[in-house]
């Protein structure tokens, strides 16, 4: 898929999601934790809201990836920053929900939580590659020298 669509898709499924926010009210409960509203009882109470926070986690993750593909740095690298960057947002949720400060409202938060979550696979998966990569090359620049006898 090329990378304009990609973004044309991102960008549809943050307007979908404004839509799902503007029909719905406002989330407003009181959780101890982000990942508290992930029970199916709440996905059959607010099952627009969820519909939200599940299209803006899709949107923020692949507006993640898409930005790792534009730059040109080494796979270790990607996934050292998708790491720090899934921290960063699982961190940031975690303040948001339990302080209740409401900087952003509950469902971004929400959603946060979640692409903080699934952001973890690719970072992984990018450092794994990436160091098995350079092992590779490592060996292949180091040739076993293998004395013959005459």
């Amino acid at each position: 898929m090329k990378q304009e669509y990609l973004l044309f898709f991102i960008v549809g499924l943050f307007l979908l999601a404004y839509v799902l926010d503007a029909v719905v009210d406002p989330l407003n409960i009181s959780l101890a934790s982000p990942y508290q509203y992930f029970s199916p009882q709440n996905f059959s109470h607010y099952p627009f809201t969820t519909a939200s926070i599940i299209i803006k986690t899709i949107a923020l993750f692949l507006s993640s990836l898409l930005v790792m593909s534009f730059l040109g740095i080494k796979r270790v690298t990607k996934g050292a920053v998708l790491l720090v960057l899934a921290a960063l947002m699982q961190l940031y949720s975690l303040q948001d929900v339990v302080t209740d400060s409401q900087i952003i409202p509950l469902e971004w938060s929400l959603s946060f939580t979640l692409t903080g979550v699934f952001l973890l696979i690719p970072a992984i998966v990018y450092l794994l590659v990436g160091s098995v990569q350079q092992a590779h090359k490592g060996l292949q620049e180091e040739p076993l020298e293998i004395e013959e006898e005459n």
